[in-house]
């Protein structure tokens, strides 16, 4: 046997070893991890922060259903519902969105979203069909917060809303209520966002937000007034009817408006303004000085109240601010005393803008030596009837040159003004003048007289036709006709005081329209009294 030679030999093999290899049936499953896998990460990462919210109730809050909604976009979603362990509130815990979590800050809002009807407006009505759900609207603080309390009631103005929040006091609330609208110049430009009591309870605090650009048009002398329903004023200047919509008759509004010759300079946010209970009020021109004084009137101040303005030949320099009798011990007399303030700050020297006078008060000497000139010139105050329908009375500042001379009195507190009688009360006593003056003529006794005296000459001319004649029986042709003149003169005279004589019938038709007239003026004189605006709508009826 022959051994193998080498070249005979097999040559060895060396394998590499088999990579491992997944069999197919395991390719689907770690598919299907690998997708698990990854949609938990995503979840995990999208997944935004939560958060707790408290609510009064639980009404429309669903776990799992309710949805939370930023500008109408679903940003979250209620997890839990759970009542607190005093049973005071509910609190819910919710998810919301990664996309989210910059709008939880300190200041955020949160509150139920339902179908809600007001005075004013009407919201909410796309729950009917989707259901309720958690309004957010995110607020402007950085510091982040996670535990939230929820508004009773949809905030009435968004923290991205551009604008100012002003605070108005009043005496009392009126038809203002939240969101009740604020116009200028009956264009709406805010509302009322609260109120509230006064520390001391003495006046309401009005927080309203005007939205821009209206925002820049209120200054710190813009004038805010009540504007809600129809403000209906009869006085001295007639009827007067200001509204600013039918919104404002039915539901309430407030209205604001800036003088013309208001600085243009914005008011800051938060400044106090004070909220007029009408727009007549609002827009009277308030001026720093405002000077008190008396008048002193002999005749009655009826129709005259409190508030009637005070005018200088037309324009309106201050108003009635009260009105009270007066008893005079020394003079056994009642007058009736009417305070006024007044605005000389309206009067303004020719050609200057300045007022006139300057800074000037009733404690200044040179100021009271130039009201000393005006009275001694006739300046006088006199009621005067404003409206002779309603019968109101005003008080007119205006120059009497025929006045007797007259002086105020600066010892009195405040200072006393000279007064005038008014047109209708001197008609009044001129009336009355003319009815005593024919009260005291004597008319009885001139007809007594004057029958008398028509009975004399009734003798004179029966003596003289007698003695006529006598002689006629002894005269001549010539005579005759001296006579025969002489009858008929006597004839004429008889006819003139015969009773039935045109004389004595048109003197006794004389007396009795004299009396007549006298009887009617004394009534025309009483009834002015009672009323002046007979002088107007005529003479009124009488009541059986």
């Amino acid at each position: 046997m022959t051994e193998p030679t080498p070249s005979t030999l097999p040559t060895a093999r060396v394998d590499t070893p088999r990579r491992f290899r997944i069999p197919l049936v395991w390719v689907i499953p770690l598919v299907a991890a690998l997708i698990g896998v990854f949609l938990a990460v995503h979840t995990w990462y999208q997944q935004g922060p939560s958060i707790t919210i408290r609510f009064k109730t639980g009404e429309g809050l669903e776990a799992g259903k309710t949805r939370i909604k930023y500008k109408d976009v679903d940003v979250g979603q209620i997890d839990s519902v759970s009542l607190s362990e005093d049973g005071s509130h509910v609190i819910a815990g919710a998810r919301l969105a990664r996309s989210a979590d910059h709008l939880l800050v300190d200041d955020t809002r949160f509150w139920m979203v339902s179908a809600r009807v007001s005075g004013s407006a009407v919201s909410g009505l796309g729950t009917l069909l989707s259901g309720t759900y958690v309004g957010l609207d995110a607020g402007k603080s950085t510091e982040t917060r996670h535990d939230f309390t929820a508004l009773d009631d949809a905030p009435v103005v968004s923290f991205d809303v551009p604008g100012r929040y002003f605070v108005l006091h009043a005496e009392t609330l009126g038809s203002i209520g939240v969101g009740t609208p604020v116009y200028f110049r009956r264009m709406p430009a805010g509302q009322v966002t609260g109120y509230r009591l006064g520390e001391q309870g003495k006046r309401i605090e009005v927080r309203v937000f005007i939205k821009a650009p209206y925002d820049r048009f209120v200054t710190r002398d813009t004038r805010f007034w009540n504007a809600g329903g129809v403000d209906v004023k009869l006085g001295a200047d007639g009827v007067q009817v200001n509204t600013e919509s039918l919104t404002a008759i039915l539901a309430g509004g407030l209205a604001f408006l800036t003088p013309a010759d208001s600085p243009d300079e914005p008011a800051a946010a938060e400044q106090t303004f004070r909220l007029f209970p009408t727009r007549e009020e609002a827009i009277r021109r308030q001026l720093d000085e405002r000077q008190h004084y008396t008048l002193r009137f002999a005749e009655s101040v009826r129709g005259l109240s409190v508030g009637a303005p005070v005018d200088f030949r037309g324009i309106t320099i201050g108003e009635v601010v009260a009105i009270q009798p007066q008893l005079n011990p020394g003079k056994a007399d009642i007058s009736m005393q009417v305070e006024v303030s007044l605005q000389p700050g309206r009067l303004r020297t020719p050609g200057s803008k300045s007022h006139l006078p300057a800074g000037a008060t009733s404690e200044d000497a040179a100021f009271r030596a130039f009201v000393d000139q005006l009275v001694a010139k006739g300046l006088r105050a006199q009621l005067r009837n404003g409206n002779l329908v309603t019968g109101q009375l005003y008080v007119a500042l205006d120059f009497f040159p025929g006045a007797g001379p007259a002086r105020p009195d600066w010892q009195a507190s405040p200072p006393r003004l000279p007064t005038q009688r008014g047109s209708l009360d001197e008609l009044q006593t001129t009336l009355m003048r003319i009815v005593t003056r024919l009260d005291k003529l004597p008319i009885e006794e001139i007809g007594t007289d004057t029958r008398k005296l028509l009975a004399s000459l009734q003798r004179s001319v029966d003596e003289t036709e007698a003695l006529i004649q006598r002689i006629d029986t002894l005269a001549d042709g010539e005579v005759r006709g001296t006579l025969a003149e002489a009858r008929a003169a006597i004839a004429d005279t008889r006819k003139l005081v015969a009773s039935d004589a045109p004389l004595q019938q048109d003197l006794r038709a004389s007396l009795q329209e004299l009396g007549r007239a006298a009887q009617a003026l004394r009534h025309l004189a009483d009834t002015l009294d009672r009323h002046p605006e007979a002088l107007l709508r005529g003479k009124p009826e009488e009541k059986p």
